[in-house]
């Protein structure tokens, strides 16, 4: 048997160009499963080819379209014929396009005009840039270009390395300028879609460190990532590298006003009171935000306490039992205060217990003394982290029992899945500090779902182009 694909182009109701694409011939009594259909190859085949009559016929059909003045109607001399490659999801394509010089009936000196240039078509297509972007983001340059090359009729050359980091750091450059440079982004003919205001919004934020290649000054950088809450649901992540933005604040605001913030929204931020991060989101949101000390980090800085304290009263509790018994019926109490606001009597009640491992510290056997010296250290460090975050320290436990979130740990879950799972210190990678930055702007954007949309900003009918006609069942 033999199949025949044909291209018919219609315009206005009238057939202006029949075209045969392909041709596949079938066995008329099938050997095999095997060959039941088309192959995999047998369809990339037929999807360049098929791609290739649809934008050869687009470009001629603009061409010959532009050749006519916009004022005066008279056909403009012909320049030259232009070759270009324009590289899309299904191959590449070589189009040929007719330079004009342009009519001087307006006055002015004649030059070149050029079609696609006019329609700002670039060489790659918005499809395969964001297709490039979306799958460079979430897997390595390589692998990704394996996935991609297994399933669609694209070159070795179009899915090099080199020149999809490329493609992903421009989009990732663009979305960079939409925080850092709004009024440039927003140019006067785009529409910005603003968001509904938002009555609340708590955010999460914390930082780490990825691996720095040999371009950077150090060995590693430092970037921080969260994510935010809206009315009581998560929604949206961000990330930035510290040392690339000129002011992280921008980042933090674009990220808040994409939320719905306004005046008139409550900010809360959650942190574990460490590298001044409450700061950025201070500085960011139009009216002071309510901080509070993310309650994991502070119960893991209680947890050695309770160890070492726990361990000491079991060996005290023969030479020494009424030390042991502070330690013992004392010790357990400061994190029930800790958790229901408390503080001022668990400060009270961790320098009860480190008075009382003083008075016996020179009188222990070497290990228990060094035990009890650590535990002395502990708790003095705790003092010091409690009266450096006290503005921050709030009721655990109301807050939890009011649907509140009292824990950081959205900003964990961000770290890992925007920073580590693709610059993780366990991969053998190295980043520059723009490499780095552009990659997590690219993928927060997946990661919530909005490259689509950010896309659709840039090309307003991106992913939007009328369903294909219905033809009536035979």
């Amino acid at each position: 048997m033999e199949f025949i694909v044909w291209v018919e182009t219609r315009l206005d109701g009238r057939t202006l160009e029949i075209r045969e694409v392909a041709k596949l011939e079938r066995a008329a009594y099938l050997a095999g499963p095997e060959e039941l259909g088309l192959t995999l190859k047998d369809g990339k085949t037929v999807l360049k080819q098929v791609q290739e009559s649809i934008v050869q016929m687009q470009i001629q059909v603009l061409s010959v379209t532009e050749r006519p003045c916009m004022h005066c109607d008279k056909d403009q001399r012909i320049k030259d014929l232009r070759s270009i490659r324009l590289r899309t999801v299904f191959g590449a394509v070589d189009v040929f396009s007719r330079r004009y010089i342009k009519c001087t009936c307006r006055g002015g000196p004649a030059r070149s005009l050029w079609p696609l240039s006019r329609f700002a078509i670039c060489r790659t297509t918005p499809e395969l840039r964001f297709l490039l972007a979306k799958w460079r983001s979430v897997l390595p340059y390589r692998r990704a270009a394996e996935l991609l090359w297994e399933f669609l009729p694209v070159t070795d050359d179009m899915l090099s390395h080199t020149t999809s980091r490329r493609h992903t750091l421009a989009v990732g450059n663009r979305l960079d300028l939409r925080s850092t440079e709004p009024a440039e982004y927003y140019w006067p003919l785009r529409e910005q879609a603003k968001p509904a205001t938002a009555n609340r919004l708590v955010v999460t934020i914390d930082g780490t460190y990825i691996r720095a290649n040999s371009s950077a000054f150090g060995r590693q950088h430092y970037v921080v990532a969260g994510r935010i809450e809206r009315d009581g649901q998560m929604s949206g992540r961000f990330a930035w590298v510290t040392q690339n933005p000129p002011d992280p604040s921008c980042f933090m605001k674009a990220a808040l006003e994409d939320h719905g913030c306004t005046a008139d929204t409550k900010v809360a931020v959650l942190a574990d009171g460490a590298d001044g991060l409450p700061g950025v989101v201070q500085s960011s949101s139009p009216q002071p935000p309510r901080r509070i000390l993310d309650w994991f980090h502070l119960s893991m800085r209680l947890r050695p306490i309770e160890q070492m304290g726990a361990k000491l009263s079991r060996e005290l509790a023969d030479s020494h039992p009424t030390v042991a018994a502070v330690l013992r019926n004392k010790l357990p109490r400061v994190r029930h205060q800790f958790w229901n606001g408390k503080f001022k009597d668990a400060v009270s009640r961790m320098f009860m217990i480190r008075t009382s491992i003083v008075d016996v510290a020179a009188q222990l056997p070497p290990t228990e003394s060094e035990r009890a010296e650590r535990m002395r250290v502990h708790l003095i460090e705790m003092r010091e982290y409690l009266k450096n975050n006290w503005d921050s320290l709030t009721n655990y436990g109301a807050a939890r029992r009011n649907g509140l979130r009292i824990s950081s740990a959205p900003a964990e879950s961000s770290m890992s899945n925007v920073v580590n799972q693709r610059m993780g210190k366990r991969q053998p990678m190295s980043w520059s500090v723009d490499g780095a930055h552009l990659l997590l702007q690219v993928r927060c954007a997946v990661l919530d779902n909005r490259l689509e949309t950010r896309f659709r900003e840039w090309h307003p009918k991106f992913r939007s182009s009328p369903a294909a006609v219905e033809l009536p069942a035979l």
